[in-house]
C-alpha cells in the first residue's frame, strides 16, 4: 500500500457474510467494505484489501451520492487479483447487506446497486429471508466452442466418460467481462470425482468472439431432473479453477448457465426457473436460484433473476 494512503487515517467499517445459504459457515464466504464519505480510497487500495481478504470476492460499497438516497448505492467487485464487471454472490450479499436492517429506512425494501455491468435493482423479502435481482445480461454464446480436449487437460478424470461427452462445450458470457465454459457431465456422482488444484484452460484454446476477450472459468455441472411441464431445473454444480481453488457458489456462473439452458429450449414467452446446488463436495452448500424469462422470439434472453440468502458472520474496523 502506498504510504501517503496508509497515512490517511481512513478506517472504514467491514462485514462479512455466508451468502446463498441461510446457515453460518456454509454457502459462498463475502466481504462488503463501506467506503467513507469522501473517501479517496483508490482502486489500487481496493485491490490490496480484495487479496487481504483473500476471498472469492470482496464488494466496496460506496455511500449514496449527494443529494441521493439509501435506495441507490454504487458498489465496486473485486477478486483477489481484477475488478469484475458483475458477480452473483457479491450482489446478494450486498443486496441482503444493505435492506437487511433494523435501522433502515421503513420504506426501504428495495435498493438499486450500480455495478459496473449496468444497474441491478434488487428486493428482499424479510420474512423468507431472500434477495432478488434483476441483473444485467447480454447473453453471448460464442460461436466457437472448447474442444473437449482442453477440458480433459485439467480434469483427467474426465477421460473415462469421454465416449459420453460432447466433442465441444459452448464457452458462454453472462455480459461483457464475464465468460465460463459450460461443461455438461452425465450423472452428479461424476462431479464429486473432479480435481481441485490442478491447471486452469490454456487460454490459447478459447476463441471468443471478437471484442468479448475476458474472464473466463469452467463451470462443471449435472441435471438432476427436469419438470418440462412446470418448466423447473434441478442442477448441481461446481467451478474449479486456479485463482479461487473451488468457489462454493457462483452466480454469474449459474445465472450464465441457466440463460444457456433457457435458450437451447428455444420457448418464446417462457419463464423457466432453476435450483442449484453448489459446494457440497467441498462441504459448503450453496442454494442459488435463477428465473430466466425468453422473449418473443424464443432466441434471446428478456430477463435473468437471481436469488438467493445471506447471514452475518463478522464486522469490525480495518485501519488504512
Amino acid at each position: 500500500m502506498a504510504q501517503s494512503e496508509s497515512q490517511s487515517g481512513t478506517t472504514p467499517h467491514f462485514v462479512t457474510l455466508d451468502v446463498f445459504t441461510q446457515n453460518r459457515f456454509s454457502g459462498n464466504p463475502l466481504a462488503i467494505v463501506e467506503v467513507p464519505p469522501d473517501s479517496d480510497l483508490s482502486q489500487q487500495t481496493k485491490q490490496l484489501l480484495a487479496r487481504e481478504f483473500n476471498y472469492s470476492e470482496t464488494v466496496f460499497l460506496h455511500p449514496p451520492s449527494s443529494g441521493g438516497t439509501a435506495s441507490n448505492r454504487r458498489y465496486d467487485i473485486f477478486t483477489t487479483t481484477e475488478e469484475l464487471p458483475f458477480a452473483g454472490h457479491p450482489t446478494i450479499g450486498t443486496l441482503v447487506y444493505c435492506l437487511d436492517d433494523n435501522q433502515a429506512e421503513p420504506a426501504t425494501r428495495s435498493v438499486t446497486l450500480q455495478a459496473k455491468a449496468g444497474p441491478i435493482v434488487g428486493h428482499f423479502n424479510r420474512e423468507t429471508r431472500i434477495a432478488e435481482a434483476s441483473i444485467p445480461h447480454n447473453v453471448r454464446i460464442h460461436q466457437m466452442p472448447v474442444p473437449l480436449q482442453s477440458i480433459l487437460n485439467i480434469q483427467p478424470s474426465m477421460r473415462k466418460l469421454q465416449a459420453r461427452l460432447q466433442l465441444s462445450c459452448p464457452l458462454v458470457s453472462i455480459v461483457k467481462g464475464m465468460t465460463f465454459v459450460l461443461i455438461n457431465l452425465p450423472r452428479t456422482e461424476d462431479l464429486a470425482e473432479l480435481i481441485v488444484g490442478g491447471p486452469g484452460i490454456d487460454r490459447k484454446t478459447l476463441r471468443w468472439d471478437d471484442g468479448w476477450e475476458s474472464f473466463t472459468a469452467p463451470y462443471f455441472y449435472a441435471i438432476v431432473s427436469e419438470d418440462e411441464e412446470k418448466k423447473h431445473i434441478r442442477i448441481r454444480s461446481r467451478l474449479i479453477e486456479p485463482v479461487c481453488g473451488e468457489d462454493p457458489a457462483t452466480g454469474s456462473a449459474a445465472s450464465t448457465l441457466c440463460a444457456y439452458l433457457a435458450l437451447q429450449r428455444r420457448l418464446a414467452d417462457t419463464t423457466y426457473s432453476f435450483d442449484i446446488e453448489q459446494g457440497i463436495e467441498m462441504g459448503r452448500r450453496s442454494d442459488i436460484r435463477v428465473k430466466v424469462e425468453l422473449a418473443s422470439s424464443g432466441n434471446s434472453v428478456k430477463r435473468v433473476e437471481l436469488s438467493g440468502s445471506a447471514v452475518r458472520i463478522s464486522q469490525g474496523t480495518l485501519v488504512i
